[in-house]
This record gives C-alpha cells, sequence and structure tokens, in this order.
C-alpha cells in the first residue's frame, strides 16, 4: 500500500528518535510526499534544531536520510487529481488538496495526524497510532 505522509508526521521524526521515525524507515508499504513537503520541512530546520536539540548539520542530514525513505512526488503526476480533491477537502484545508490529490493519483492512503482529512472520503486516512497499530512488523 502506498502512504502519502504529511509534512508534520516528518517533522515530528526529526524531532525525536521516536516510533514514527523508526517507521519511516522500515515499513513495508512505499512512503510518498507531494515535492512541495521537503522545501517545507527544510523551511522548519531551526524548529526543529532548536526541540531535537542536534546541531544543524545533523538536522540537515537527518532531513535528506528521511527523504531517502520517502519519494518525493512532483505535481504533474497528480495535477489531473487536485480538482476531485479540491472538491472533496479545498473548503475544510486547502493546504491538505496537494495531499489528498497525491493520494488519489497513487491509489494510496494519507499518514497524518490532521482530522480535516476525515471529512474526505476519497481514501482512507491513517494517524500515527493507526499506521503504528496496523504496519509496525518490527
Amino acid at each position: 500500500m502506498m502512504l502519502v505522509i504529511d509534512a508534520n508526521v516528518v517533522i515530528s521524526a526529526l524531532i525525536a528518535d521516536s516510533k514514527t521515525r523508526e517507521l519511516i524507515v522500515t515499513l513495508e508499504p512505499d512512503l510518498l510526499t507531494p515535492a512541495f513537503v521537503h522545501d517545507e520541512v527544510e523551511s522548519y530546520e531551526d524548529l526543529i534544531v532548536e526541540k531535537s536539540g542536534l546541531e544543524p548539520d545533523r538536522v540537515a542530514q537527518f532531513i535528506d536520510l528521511l527523504f531517502q525513505y520517502i519519494e518525493v512526488v512532483p505535481a504533474d503526476d497528480f495535477y489531473p487529481a487536485i480538482e476531485r480533491a479540491d472538491e472533496a477537502i479545498g473548503d475544510t484545508d486547502p493546504d491538505d488538496v496537494l495531499y489528498l490529490a497525491c493520494a488519489i493519483a497513487s491509489d494510496g492512503a494519507i499518514w497524518s495526524d490532521d482530522s480535516d482529512f476525515d471529512k474526505q472520503d476519497l481514501v482512507d486516512t491513517y494517524s500515527t497510532s493507526d499506521v503504528i497499530n496496523s504496519f509496525d512488523t518490527l
């Protein structure tokens, strides 16, 4: 199963050596994310440094490492699904439209702790605890 992972999940994995981080590097399903997420995560680098207690160069290394396990999907690959995604969730949270479009186009589900995704019925949504319970093979 393909899982589209949102920026907040990636950021939380960078802040703490957690089950989330472990799952990102060991999950059987393929992890995807829209291309803008890499830039968004990098824009929070100072916060990640502050909260994690890691040096800036280590945070940059961790970002690069985690994105080795997450396929970055260019917008062109899910552009045809943006209109459907916008109709389903655009009024609730326009920032989530691209995640939903990516999941629709990849025939996948969404990994997010954002309850706004519960307001759509086009793809399945998994919270971090759902992912831990459903996909943890360790």
